[in-house]
């Protein structure tokens, strides 16, 4: 067996646990980041993948910081200037970049893109060890972890970045808060044409959300003339729409969406579970939760990444200030991903939903928030996380 001694152990190198191990790497310390299934390599000519994030501007300065953006920006992006929100189109609400004096609200990008800017960047880095191979054991207290290649990790911290469903957490016996909501969502690529290159650069600068009593139906654009589109609804209604064709499946987003998609052609279409988790702790001995290992949120706002980056760099900072890990991480960071947890929970609830009173006070609430002067100002600049 294979003994490797280090100060931090990072178990999962996603989006999250890679930018903690960068940052933890440009601190000079030792570091050993364990991911067992590498990203595939980017070629250009690769179709779109459908798991993409939106960064808000905030995620795009720390990963700029961290000096991944670069490598990220390099293979491609889209970046958005504008988000428009309806129940009813009479009650639409619509958010500038310009209108706060910025460029854009946020960029979408493929999560393996993210993921590989900072593999990339990581590589200049020789204190930090990268090992291909699964977490099996993992001894909270003795900071010792063995894999499945037969090696045998201690470390004075295991930072666990190892998803929702993470071994580590279980393995330190930390519990978790949550459940499965009510609907399921399917994410669907699309490829759109449009009649001109101005069309095409207005249409591919806004992401938008149209809300349904069955659930909300979205745009996320992505580079070129490709979008992902998001279905909400019932898991017996993404069940069988996850067995159409995808001529079936286009027939049916051009009887359900609105007139916003425009001319598209279906590419593929996978559904997910929605999950809402949040870990009674993040810390139990030599165990610290980053990331969806520490909380799982609705995704209907794109939230769940941009929380994850928050929670690296505030554990940046608390190492690099040695800190006090509890006070300073762990209770601040609880408290700031369970207030967004429930924003998400109340906005979720309040939307999908038949009850004609809610649905009157929703429409109003649009119709007011779109000439809210100031505050809808403030609401764009906490979304951006500025």
């Amino acid at each position: 067996m294979t003994q490797i001694q280090t100060q931090y152990l990072v178990v999962g190198g996603g989006m999250v646990g890679t930018a903690m191990a960068l940052g933890l790497a440009r601190m000079d310390k030792r570091v050993v980041l364990l991911e067992a299934f590498p990203a595939e390599p980017f070629e250009p000519s690769q179709p779109p993948d459908l798991r993409m994030s939106a960064l808000a501007e905030a995620s795009v300065e720390f990963l700029t910081d961290l000096g991944a953006w670069s490598a990220i920006e390099s293979k491609r992006t889209r970046p958005y200037s504008s988000l428009a929100v309806w129940d009813h189109p009479l009650a639409r609400t619509e958010f500038q970049a310009q209108d706060i004096g910025a460029e854009r609200l946020g960029v979408f990008v493929e999560n393996r893109i993210t993921q590989l800017g900072l593999s990339q960047t990581l590589l200049d880095y020789d204190n930090c060890i990268v090992i291909n191979a699964k977490a099996i054991e993992t001894d909270a207290r003795s900071g010792t972890v063995v894999c499945d290649d037969n090696t045998q990790i201690i470390a004075q911290h295991i930072i666990a970045a190892d998803g929702v469903h993470s071994g580590v957490r279980k393995a330190a016996g930390i519990t978790t808060q949550g459940w499965q909501y009510g609907q399921q969502a399917l994410g669907i690529t699309i490829q759109t044409e449009y009649d001109t290159e101005l069309a095409q650069t207005d249409a591919q600068q806004m992401t938008w959300q149209q809300f349904t009593p069955s659930g909300p139906l979205a745009f996320l654009p992505m580079h070129e003339n490709y979008a992902s589109l998001v279905w909400y609804d019932s898991p017996e209604r993404i069940a069988q729409l996850s067995q159409l064709s995808n001529a079936a499946l286009h027939d049916e987003i051009v009887q359900h969406f609105p007139p916003e998609v425009g001319k598209f052609t279906v590419l593929n279409a996978t559904a997910f579970p929605l999950t809402r988790m949040h870990a009674v702790r993040y810390i139990k001995h030599k165990v610290t939760l980053i990331g969806d290992a520490a909380h799982a949120i609705n995704p209907l706002a794109g939230q769940g990444v941009n929380l994850g980056f928050q929670d690296v760099k505030c554990l940046l900072d608390v190492i690099r200030q040695e800190g006090n890990w509890i006070s300073d991480y762990e209770k601040p960071r609880q408290r700031a991903n369970l207030l967004m947890t429930s924003a998400m929970d109340g906005f979720y609830f309040a939307f999908s939903n038949h009850n004609p009173v809610l649905k009157a006070v929703r429409n109003l609430g649009l119709f007011t928030a779109d000439r809210g002067g100031k505050l809808k100002h403030a609401v764009m600049k906490k979304a951006m996380g500025i």
